[in-house]
């Protein structure tokens, strides 16, 4: 079936192809007769040709190709092919411009026999990755949500956690337990020892589902890397920046109520512009300039270091000073917090 502009436009509008081009009728011929033109002009300014002959020759319209995208296609694609398309052209231009100039010269001095060589980029691109591997290491699906799900549960946390702590000053419990010979501090890391352990068991869980739940669905298996360190190491203070955060909801809410609500609703908003919900690189530039202000963000970048790039402990170091001084700073305010307004059960 011969293809017309409207039937190839047809075609991508109906999302039954991606892209279409169209490639003029003649274009090689107008791409040769304007080289010829510009190769005239050159060698006549330096008088090697006949200037009238140069003068003599007309110039040809651009040639002009029109390409036709599938509106649902992404940016970073039609930038890709476009790019493709414009290197492919300026390669082609480069080669018959030194042909053309090969053939003037030959004409013009008989004796001198220029090379046939075809024409060469003189620039090359060598791909090295620096982890040592051959190949591209491309996200899968299981590789961004088991961490992101796992993330999410741990700071979720918040809702049992603040729950616990307003029916202990509701019930009168907190003030007994204060006046044990323990400080502050004591209890709250009690609490923390607690409630971490409860989310490395949802860590765990999440793993588990990635390395042998998910593929009973046609899903790739989560590959783990070999630094399981660093990997206790994410999960440990993911926990703790969870907790510290839930602590803090719990501290300053007066009701379950308040504390449910806020809690959820916070631990939502920055899981979205985290980017647990939609990869980061798929945002706007102004949203991904936002989700480096989430915490939920800082641990799924460490986790995808170690998922991804094999990353050692070192090179987690950052995410986790991240999600580790917020924890300090979040149980630093509840804290101060606890001591300007002592709970006295109502």
């Amino acid at each position: 079936v011969k293809l017309t502009e409207a039937k190839v436009r047809w075609e991508v509008a109906m999302g039954n192809y991606q892209i279409g081009i169209i490639i003029p009728e003649g274009a090689t011929h107008k791409i040769r007769k304007n080289i010829n033109l510009m190769v005239a002009r050159t060698m006549s300014g330096i008088g090697m040709i006949n200037p009238a002959l140069a003068t003599a020759l007309q110039p040809n319209d651009s040639v002009e190709i029109n390409i036709f995208f599938d509106p649902a296609v992404k940016q970073s694609f039609r930038i890709a092919v476009l790019s493709s398309m414009k290197e492919f052209r300026s390669k082609i231009e480069a080669s018959m411009i030194f042909q053309a100039f090969n053939r003037e010269i030959c004409r013009m001095f008989p004796v001198i026999t220029p090379e046939e060589n075809s024409f060469k980029d003189m620039v090359s691109f060598r791909e090295i990755y620096p982890s040592g591997k051959a190949k591209e290491i491309v996200p899968t699906t299981t590789q961004h949500n088991v961490p992101a799900w796992a993330v999410f549960a741990m700071f979720f946390i918040v809702i049992p956690l603040t729950s616990s702590m307003i029916q202990e000053r509701e019930q009168g419990h907190l003030v007994r337990i204060m006046n044990l010979p323990v400080n502050y501090v004591t209890i709250f890391m009690a609490k923390v020892g607690v409630y971490l352990i409860v989310c490395f068991i949802q860590f765990i869980l999440m793993i588990l589902a990635g390395i042998y739940f998910l593929p009973l669905f046609g899903i790739p298996p989560l590959d783990l890397g070999s630094h399981y360190f660093a990997l206790f190491v994410m999960a440990f203070t993911t926990g703790l920046a969870a907790l510290g955060y839930g602590i803090l909801i719990g501290t300053i809410a007066r009701t379950h109520q308040q504390s449910a609500a806020f809690g959820s609703v916070s631990v939502i908003i920055m899981a979205a512009l985290g980017g647990l919900w939609v990869p980061v690189y798929l945002m706007p530039g102004f949203m991904r300039q936002v989700a480096v202000y989430s915490p939920l963000n800082w641990a799924l970048t460490g986790f995808y270091d170690i998922f991804l790039r094999g990353a050692e402990p070192w090179a987690i170091f950052r995410s986790a000073m991240k999600l580790f001084i917020f924890f300090a700073v979040s149980a630093g305010i509840a804290g101060l917090y606890r001591k300007i307004k002592p709970p006295i059960s109502a």
